[in-house]
């Protein structure tokens, strides 16, 4: 009997880990975002503040199974979410080619090594900042938490019954000014993609993954995506030569 339960604990581990292979192997990855000729403006992306409940100090576990559990159920910290987002816009904002990222972070940290060696690392010119709140973030799952705490042997989360949304507000800055020159809202949920993000229907990597929760993941593109797009076409519109096609994917 021992024997008999050893043997199918083992193919399940076996299948879940092919499952996760096919999963997250992905060769390529079609971004749906404006590309650009060439890069317009300099810009630096500013911290991603989170105001939404969920980011808030809950005395619920932000590590391990316990705060997986709590998000499923819509009690989860994720508190640091919004260094995931900043990183997510980052990257897409790349992939547009509109515009030249300043990282202000990196810089201070070359400037202080260059000066131990009496070198002048001369400050950026930044023409635009862009700084985000996140005001809401909800996940769900049907059914609830997981029951009696039993954890399925393929995953916590399901693509089918994990749910998720997601409000994100962008501001973008004028440094010189201090002006605010523009500021927009942006929503996603699962059950409505604006995007279909083409490629991105599993777990991925390189820097499109923030989180443990497809659902959420999925959310969280969609809003980056959308304001990516939405400040190309804003900044940099006479420079595009290339637009995605929005597929508006109902679930």
């Amino acid at each position: 009997m021992k024997k008999v339960l050893i043997s199918a604990i083992i193919m399940t581990a076996a299948i879940t880990n092919l499952m996760a292979d096919e999963d997250t192997k992905i060769k390529e990855i079609a971004v749906p975002v404006n590309k650009c000729e060439a890069p317009v403006l300099s810009i630096a992306i500013s911290n991603i503040e989170c105001k939404a409940q969920s980011c808030q100090d809950s005395g619920v576990p932000n590590s391990g199974i316990a705060a997986l559990a709590a998000l499923a159920s819509g009690q989860g910290n994720v508190k640091g979410i919004g260094n995931g987002v900043k990183s997510m816009m980052t990257n897409a904002i790349k992939e547009t080619k509109c515009f030249k990222i300043v990282d202000l972070e990196q810089f201070e940290k070359v400037k202080k090594m260059m000066e131990a060696t009496g070198q002048e690392v001369k400050p950026p010119k930044i023409d635009l900042i862009l700084s985000g709140t996140i005001s809401s973030i909800d996940v769900s799952k049907e059914g609830g938490a997981v029951a009696g705490g039993m954890i399925p042997i393929v995953g916590l989360f399901s693509k089918n019954t994990s749910k998720a949304s997601i409000g994100v507000e962008f501001t973008a800055m004028n440094p010189t000014t201090l002006e605010m020159s523009d500021s927009k809202s942006f929503q996603a949920d699962s059950e409505k993609s604006s995007w279909g993000f083409l490629g991105f229907g599993g777990a991925v990597g390189g820097g499109w993954s923030v989180t443990k929760n497809v659902a959420l993941d999925n959310v969280i593109r969609d809003v980056v995506f959308s304001a990516t797009n939405y400040y190309t076409e804003m900044y940099a519109k006479d420079k595009i030569i290339e637009r995605p096609n929005p597929t508006i994917a109902s679930k």
